[in-house]
């Protein structure tokens, strides 16, 4: 997987992990659950193009992402099809696996050089008994996370692909000249030649 733990563990502003002030943002946590992220969570570094998981892989933690893009894909018939795009102040994961012994089913793959906190699924479980806040910010990270899903399955519904591409703007703007477009063609279901001749449509008008 080609992936390394960073060799110091919280170089940050305040001593503390980066999914501290984000999930601060949503709820706030009690010292000793700060504590207990902090001695729990840990850096990670995984380079473009690299599988953070794949297909058959164990999905024991998720991701923060501090720095970079995570797409999620799955392969058919020797195809990758690009299924979601994430940037930073986003959690990741194989989230289908989770309460059940199944396998990872899909590539996780970085975009770009990222910068990721690596979260234990085991130590969320714990949390959630230890800390009542967390279930709080769980439940929130759940729907927001339950809307990106909503989001994902009305485009893909969306027959015309102006209005993908349009609704995609609208969605993950910073995204357009920030990653190669055959990721976002992908994700919208049409081909590369598709979405160019759409962008060089709405460019002109």
């Amino acid at each position: 997987m080609n992936k390394r733990h960073n060799p110091a563990k919280w170089q940050t502003e305040d001593g503390h992990s980066p999914v501290i002030n984000y999930f601060s943002s949503i709820g706030q946590l009690s010292d000793a659950a700060v504590r207990d992220f902090d001695e729990h969570t840990f850096p990670l570094f995984i380079e473009k193009r690299k599988l953070l998981l794949k297909p058959g892989s164990i999905a024991d933690h998720f991701y923060f992402i501090v720095k970079g893009v995570i797409q999620g894909c799955i392969k058919d018939e020797g195809k990758f099809i690009t299924t979601w795009i994430n940037e930073e102040n986003e959690i990741v994961g194989s989230i289908r696996t989770l309460g059940t012994n199944d396998l990872c089913r899909e590539y996780l793959q970085a975009l770009e050089d990222c910068e990721l906190v690596a979260i234990p699924v085991a130590f969320t479980e714990t949390a959630f008994d230890k800390y009542p806040e967390t279930n709080i910010i769980a439940r929130r990270l759940w729907e927001h996370n339950y809307r990106g899903a909503e989001d994902r399955a009305f485009i893909c519904r969306i027959s015309s692909a102006e209005k993908k591409y349009k609704y995609f703007l609208e969605k993950q703007p910073n995204l357009i000249n920030r990653i190669s477009l055959k990721y976002i063609a992908s994700y919208l279901g049409m081909t590369l030649e598709t979405l160019s001749r759409v962008r060089r449509r709405q460019n002109k008008g």
